[in-house]
Order: structure tokens, then sequence, then C-alpha cells
């Protein structure tokens, strides 16, 4: 295969993805919090050179807050029931809901590309080691989708 045009590792708090972008085609690689290991090839063909933006918080981020604010207010309106052993429980879920919370606080830039239909095929998020290259990796992906040359008909197909 081709030597790669530019690399780019993005960690967040529920995966980890290396990108290797060739002048074909972009190799996505990692693995999610559970464990789940892929390799998938993004073709430069019919994507678009021109990204959306996008900033998110992980989903968890609510799930936090939710969390807390359950696990915080339970227990008070149960005081007289409840046992010192299921109050304590509830103290350490709702503090581990703050926590989550806090983890996964921080919104996360996106930049992602379309095909011709306006699906979204290859997003890329501004996190983990390379995150201060971000807009450099960005660039190397719109340029090289740019300069591809589109194909009228796949050698493929």
């Amino acid at each position: 295969m081709n030597q790669a045009l530019a690399h780019f590792d993005e960690r967040r708090f529920d995966a980890r993805r290396h990108f290797d972008l060739f002048p074909d085609s972009v190799i996505v690689s990692g693995t999610t919090s559970f464990g789940t290991r892929f390799e998938e090839r993004v073709e430069l063909d019919e994507l678009s050179s021109h990204p959306d933006k996008l900033w998110t918080r992980h989903a968890s981020f609510w799930g936090g807050i939710a969390m807390a604010i359950i696990f915080w207010i339970l227990p008070m309106g149960f005081a007289s029931v409840l046992s010192s052993w299921w109050k304590t429980l509830f103290w350490v879920w709702a503090v581990a809901g703050v926590l989550l919370a806090i983890a996964t606080a921080r919104r996360v830039e996106w930049a992602i590309f379309r095909n011709s239909s306006g699906v979204r095929v290859l997003a890329i998020a501004r996190a983990g080691p390379d995150k201060g290259r971000f807009d450099e990796f960005v660039a190397a992906v719109r340029d090289a989708i740019a300069n591809r040359p589109r194909n009228l008909q796949r050698a493929d197909t």
C-alpha cells in the first residue's frame, strides 16, 4: 500500500481511533471503550471537501447529571425507611454521577465530511494526543478530497 500522507490519533471518553490519510482514502481503525475493535476504509471519491463543524458533549454527560440528581434526591424522600447502608450506596452513586458529568463535560469539536448524497461518512474529533494537529489533519483531508480526480465509473463495479 502507498505511504500515508498524514496520520491523526484521537482519544475520547468512549473510544480511540487512528486515521491514516492516503491519496484515495482514509483508513480509520480503533477500539471502543467496551473493547470492540474496528477498521474501515473511507473512499475520498464522493466526499465533499467542505466539512461541517459540530461541537458536542458526550451523551454520558446528561446521564451523569441525571444519575447525580436521582441518587441525591432519592434518599431524601425515603430517609425514614432506608437503612444507612442504602443511603450510603445512593450517595456513592450520586458522587459517581457527578464524576461522570465532570469527565464528559468538555465539548468536543468535530469535522464531519459528507458524501454527495449528504450522508455523514467521516467524522474526526479534536480530542486526544494529536488535538493540536486537528486543523492541519482536517486541511490535509480537505486537500486530498479536492485534489482527487472524480471517477465517472469505479473500477470495482
